[in-house]
């Protein structure tokens, strides 16, 4: 072991499994958030139906509901990575391989 790397690194499957669990609860909540925004959009179209409340109408789909897609996409691609890692060995391998590289040092 070098003298920079002082501790070990380990790799906490159980903290894996919490964090996609975690991440995969967020991402329902996230989907939930997005369906009662566009409802509560779908409300507020049907009750502005003027010429201002036509130009709002595409002002606020832009501002209420695309970040939230947005963090869904996010989410929900860091909740399929942590799925696809879990019980891989990806993360082991990769400390194993940097452990034999600086033994090769």
């Amino acid at each position: 072991m070098t003298a920079w790397l002082s501790e070990d690194l380990v790799v906490d499957e159980e903290k894996f499994n919490s964090a996609a669990k975690r991440m995969n609860d967020l991402k329902t909540r996230t989907n939930t958030l997005r369906e009662t925004l566009l409802a509560m959009y779908n409300e507020l179209v049907g009750a502005m139906n003027t010429p201002a409340g036509k130009e709002l109408q595409l002002e606020a789909k832009t501002v209420l509901l695309k970040p939230v897609e947005d963090m869904s996409l996010v989410v929900g691609h860091i909740s399929d990575t942590l799925n696809k890692i879990i019980g891989s060995g990806y993360y082991k391998d990769v400390f194993t391989g940097f452990e034999e590289l600086s033994n090769l040092l």
